[in-house]
């Protein structure tokens, strides 16, 4: 059958454009929609996925069609420990179980005075080790290596107890270890010693977006937290005491104790490894007859005299020093990170200090979350009535919301003390939050009189916070990390407070170029030393330590040619001339100041090869080993604290985010905003069906 011309009719493409649109329009609305559908079914599972993740790591398609992380890790730590000081070796083993080239980032926490000066990248049978460099050049460097192909590796601080290694081209299946060493100076106070090993970050949450997530104008501190135990830690301790020992042990994990030699000692985890959930502590008792009154060690290094002086003051309590009544403010957090273990720790702590109070005492408690109040509106006195009524309320308290300490801290601050009056402020906090630089300018702006003391509480608190905020609050700080400590530390800490100070402390100390620090020196309370760390040149023999105590004087003369030469004094002076650098910077009121500030905090730093707000280590394999120009970057995950649950500590409902996230850029489209397009994109679909219906 032959067709006619006539019956021959042209297609007109023009009138099916808006089938083709519609169809576009469609499609497109449904991608958004359900990705959007899929992204909250996977987190109201909980499940790990790339959708569910805020963070800019790359996540690694298994066999099984889930995603994983590619990149693990062992630690394995051993100290040596002479005297007062501890040296460090931290080795970091990361392992490639993935198919890919990989870029692994790691957060962890060191004590907040570690002073970290080395750094070694081992890689197969190479040893490379790291060189110090203002922290710009290094990061440039690390970076330049990267993007050639080369394996490298870099140490940079983000807080004072916060550090990050950066891996770069680690081959699949391929293992290299990162070797970092520290020394740091050990605590004495109550006639102990104590090493404290931080082994995970609580994550912190930020006051101004009122979440745990990391306030943009801060260092990034983040991590991938998970509830699952990850990254063993293998732990070993050299101990030369040097004196017989009362005690040795560890505070919250078991060990295996070994005496080598007289005053020596050798110190095992009995389980080999543990978890990286909760801080380590070691604590051994001088024998009665061997409590240190004077220790001087001293060493010589590029031209300069170092000495570490550690006087301990008669015992106050024996002077006859009469107290004035106190006002007690008790400050309790009570937010989200607190709950469980931690909060029952922190209420028996200060049910307990209500029972010490004088009848000519008074107090008032404080707490916070997202909110602050206060139980009365002003100080009351302490008698029976007003303590059992304050006992059972604390006692009725929950942990949940946020940690916004600023209101609750400036509340406090709020007032002075009277005459004849001492007025001390105890707050019992894990501080776990990000502004602790707003904090310390509060406490030294409107602290005034006040007295400002400190209770770490949980398995991992935030010492760096605890230390340098009594330090601020010229008070004195403890840590509470589990519920049978509560009664023996919450007994010192109050019976130092039930003590006069010793206040007014000085140095007189002859010689050319003297820098020593702290400057100024603290208070000192009972069970404390005065500790010093001292530079010069031509350093006099005899330096005298003086202070005022109540009504009365007190003086005491060392010399330093009865010190011990120790390597690592000039280290320990050096990590704390920074800290006092690093203060005056952020106070400094100019640019130009600010400028010279961080000038001679790079200069202190590359002068002793440590690691700075301001300087890195960085080290560099010159051989060129991924040609592909693939790297897969990520960040591996760290434990919660111990005690901690995600369900209670950190509910996405409370938005407690996780600040263990990477951030996406902030040019990022919010799912809301996604929701909004895909119904505007659905409406515009549907229009232009109803239109080609019409036609």
């Amino acid at each position: 059958m032959k067709t006619s011309a006539a019956d021959i009719h042209p297609v007109n493409h023009s009138n099916d454009r808006p089938g083709v649109l519609l169809r576009l329009l469609g499609a497109l609305a449904l991608y958004i929609c359900f990705g959007l559908l899929a992204e909250y079914a996977y987190a109201s599972k909980g499940e790990t996925s790339p959708m569910q993740s805020t963070s800019g790591s790359v996540w690694l398609l298994t066999e099984n069609g889930s995603y994983a992380n590619a990149l693990l890790l062992e630690t394995d730590v051993s100290f040596d420990i002479s005297g007062i000081i501890a040296r460090a070796t931290v080795k970091q083993r990361f392992r490639n179980t993935g198919s890919m080239w990989a870029e692994g980032i790691y957060v962890f926490p060191l004590p907040e005075n570690a002073a970290v000066d080395n750094f070694k990248l081992q890689i197969g049978e190479r040893q490379i080790a790291g060189q110090i460099q203002e922290r710009a050049l290094a990061k440039k460097t690390y970076e330049s290596a990267r993007n050639q192909g080369k394996q490298a590796g870099l140490i940079e601080q983000q807080r004072a107890n916060v550090f990050t290694t950066s891996l770069a081209n680690i081959s699949p299946g391929e293992e290299i270890t990162v070797e970092i060493e520290y020394q740091q100076t050990l605590d004495y106070k109550d006639g102990n010693y104590r090493l404290r090993f931080p082994m995970v970050i609580g994550p912190r949450f930020n006051a101004i977006n009122n979440s745990r997530a990391q306030h943009v104008n801060d260092t990034d501190v983040s991590t991938v937290i998970t509830e699952a135990q990850v990254n063993p830690v293998y732990l070993h301790i050299s101990l030369d005491a040097g004196i017989p020992l009362e005690r040795l042990e560890s505070t919250y994990h078991d060990i295996d104790i070994k005496q080598t030699d007289t005053h020596r000692y050798s110190i095992a985890l009995t389980a080999e490894k543990v978890s990286a959930d909760r801080d380590f502590e070691l604590v051994w008792t001088p024998e009665s007859s061997h409590q240190p009154q004077t220790a001087v060690f001293t060493e010589k290094h590029q031209g300069y005299e170092y000495a570490l002086l550690t006087v301990l003051p008669p015992e106050l309590d024996l002077l006859g020093q009469q107290l004035l009544p106190r006002d007690v403010v008790f400050i309790l957090d009570v937010s989200g990170s607190m709950s469980g273990t931690s909060i029952e720790q922190a209420k028996a702590s200060l049910i307990q200090s209500l029972d010490r109070l004088d009848p000519q005492d008074r107090f008032n408690i404080i707490w916070f979350n997202n909110r602050t109040e206060r139980l009365y509106p002003r100080t009351m006195p302490a008698t029976t009535d007003n303590i059992h009524y304050a006992s059972r309320f604390v006692d009725s308290l929950q942990a949940d919301g946020g940690t916004v300490m600023l209101p609750a801290l400036t509340l406090a601050l709020s007032d002075q003390p009277g005459p004849s009056r001492v007025r001390q402020i105890i707050f019992l906090t894990d501080g776990n939050v990000d502004n602790e630089q707003a904090l310390f300018s509060l406490i030294n702006q409107h602290l005034g009189d006040n007295r400002l003391f400190t209770i770490g509480i949980g398995s991992a608190p935030n010492s760096y916070f605890m230390r340098k905020a009594a330090r601020a609050g010229r008070g004195s700080f403890t840590y509470i990390g589990d519920i049978d400590e509560v009664q023996q530390k919450t007994n010192a800490l109050l019976q130092k407070l039930e003590s006069p100070a010793l206040i007014n402390i000085g140095l007189n100390i002859q010689g050319l170029d003297v820098e020593f620090f702290p400057d100024p020196v603290a208070d000192l309370y009972l069970g404390e030393p005065l500790m010093v760390l001292i530079r010069g040149r031509q350093l006099d023999n005899q330096i005298t330590a003086f202070g005022d105590y109540g009504e009365s004087s007190w003086q005491q003369t060392v010399k330093l040619q009865d010190g011990k030469n120790h390597s690592g004094i000039h280290t320990a002076w050096a990590r704390n001339k920074i800290a006092s650098l690093l203060e005056q910077h952020h106070d400094a009121d100019t640019e130009e100041n600010r400028i010279e500030l961080k000038q001679q905090i790079v200069q202190t730093s590359i002068d002793h090869h440590l690691v700075s707000r301001f300087t890195s280590l960085v080290a560099v394999d010159v051989t060129p080993v991924n040609s592909s120009g693939l790297l897969h970057s990520e960040k591996l995950k760290t434990n919660l604290p111990q005690g901690w649950k995600l369900g209670q500590n950190l509910q996405p409902a409370r938005q407690q985010i996780l600040m263990a996230q990477i951030h996406l850029p902030q040019t990022a489209t919010s799912a809301s905003l996604h929701l909004i397009i895909a119904f505007m994109l659905f409406s515009l679909a549907m229009v232009f069906y109803l239109i080609r219906k019409m036609l």
